[in-house]
């Protein structure tokens, strides 16, 4: 299986296995099953939680 990683949107630091992160998207428009990180990849913007905190 590929590993897929995920990189901060912002700062663009690997996410971690395990890590919290926030993600900023639309809602989907079809009601589909997809890899979870693949859709992020492709239709978010992800945040790690340094990120965040900081434009909070």
């Amino acid at each position: 299986m590929f590993k897929r990683t995920l990189y901060c949107s912002n700062c663009n630091r690997e996410i971690r296995d395990g890590e919290e992160i926030f993600a900023k998207m639309k809602a989907p428009k079809h009601i589909i099953m997809v890899e979870i990180k693949a859709y992020l990849k492709k239709e978010s913007e992800i945040f790690c939680t340094d990120c965040i905190s900081k434009m909070i």
